[in-house]
């Protein structure tokens, strides 16, 4: 009996030091499906409950609620990787920490969006990642909370219908708070049951990858990419769309659209203009300090894309890599980006750029504009009527005249892309000739 005993002592001991060791020390692989909450229920407008854009059989605090998709993946070398997922797009996010926090003894982790100055700040536990989504050039301390859980891969929590309209088509859109800050734009939309994807086209860029689903006469799309944090609800009636458009945590409007195949938008190289035909120059410092100018003789008898860009814009990222493809294919153009940041101070908006360059790889002059005010933009460009837009792309022939100005960006997830590309290689090779 003796021995009984000391044999379930000596097992007990034994168990009680063996930990049993988890198979990924990271977040375990999958689906995930996260959520940025927006604002609370104390905020919601007179025109979305008079609209029927919130769920009556549901928390208030659903309508604000911008959900996004993300997979955890593990290469051969077991290194953990994530990537966002918006319909078509899977983007790799470039830097992710993980650690844990010695006063709550929780794990921690971190996902940065370099390229956009934004990161995810959160805690890990029990499959649920939880923290906040916090963009540092903005004011106030910008933050919005956002909590995840693993296993869920769907976008919208939204009642099924089995007579769901049918949103798909081009539909002429007008974005309006009121009068005096009224734009028009382009609704895109493909449709396959309850699910949906698409983007709006406006004068100034594209919204880009929107994912969401359809509910009877409902539907609602969101996109986050590290830099955009849309969420678009919206109710038809009528074959009228009646909605409201957010952009994170400071900024909501509404907006109406009605189908029609036969409207566009003002051609892109319409909106700003050249205001003279002498030939130009410019002067702006690079990363190190030194400046440059388009009269240098390194761009001497080349065409030359001068890309007025930001950071923080993601059109502009989606710019920057067609200029990439670009600048391989043809060794007789010069690139050059300026860019304009949000940081007022020059030295935080310098440290953004040399992390941009090296995350995008640009291997063309990235030169340090400005703070990102479109008024104060222009002015540094005094051979332009106005600028519009981020990006704005100037082309300019072999004798530093203005030939073409290209404002805002219709990148790959428009239908637009194709025909973009046909028509500006087209210009480079009448200046060719």
């Amino acid at each position: 009996m003796k021995y009984f005993s000391f044999l379930l002592l000596l097992t007990i001991f034994l168990n009680s030091c063996i930990e049993t060791p988890n198979q990924y020390e990271k977040l375990p692989p999958g689906n995930w499906r996260g959520i940025l909450k927006l604002s609370d229920s104390e905020m919601i407008s007179d025109e979305a409950e008079d609209l029927g854009l919130i769920e009556t059989d549901k928390k208030l605090i659903d309508y604000f609620e911008l959900p996004f998709n993300f997979i955890v993946e593990y290469d051969q070398n077991e290194e953990m990787k994530v990537f966002l997922i918006n319909g078509e797009e899977k983007i790799e996010i470039d830097e992710i920490k993980y650690g844990r926090d010695p006063a709550t003894a929780k794990d921690t982790v971190q996902f940065n969006f370099s390229e956009f100055d934004s990161y995810f700040d959160a805690f890990y536990e029990d499959n649920i990642i939880e923290g906040y989504w916090k963009v540092p050039y903005r004011a106030n301390n910008y933050q919005i909370p956002f909590i995840a859980f693993y296993g869920e891969n769907h976008r919208f929590d939204m009642s099924t219908s089995s007579n769901n309209y049918d949103f798909s088509g081009k539909w002429k859109v007008e974005f309006s708070s009121g009068s005096d800050d009224a734009y028009p734009a382009i609704g895109e939309f493909v449709q396959d049951d309850d699910k949906i994807t698409g983007t709006f086209m406006t004068e100034t860029g594209d919204y880009r990858y929107l994912q969401g689903n359809v509910s009877g006469e409902k539907m609602k799309l969101s996109v986050f990419d590290g830099a955009h944090a849309f969420l678009i609800s919206c109710k038809v009636n009528n074959d009228t769309i009646i909605g409201e458009f957010k952009s994170g945590s400071h900024y909501t409007t509404n907006w109406t659209a009605v189908r029609d195949d036969n409207f566009n938008l003002t051609n892109p190289y319409d909106l700003t203009e050249s205001l003279n035909s002498d030939p130009i120059n410019f002067s702006f410092e690079n990363l190190e300090g030194d400046t440059v100018q388009l009269s240098d003789e390194a761009f001497n008898d080349k065409i030359k894309l001068i890309n007025i860009m930001g950071t923080w814009c993601p059109n502009c990222k989606d710019e920057i890599k067609f200029l990439k493809n670009l600048a391989n294919e043809n060794q007789d153009i010069s690139i050059i980006s300026i860019a304009f940041e949000k940081y007022k101070e020059k030295e935080k908006a310098i440290d953004v750029l040399k992390k941009y360059k090296n995350k995008m790889e640009i291997t063309w002059p990235l030169l340090y504009g400005g703070y990102a005010n479109k008024s104060e933009t222009t002015k540094s460009f005094d051979f332009l009527d106005k600028i519009y837009s981020y990006p704005t792309l100037i082309i300019v022939d072999k004798n530093n005249t203005v030939v073409d100005i290209q404002t805002g960006f219709y990148g790959p997830a428009t239908s637009e892309y194709d025909n973009f590309k046909k028509e500006f290689y087209s210009k480079l090779d009448q200046l060719r000739k």
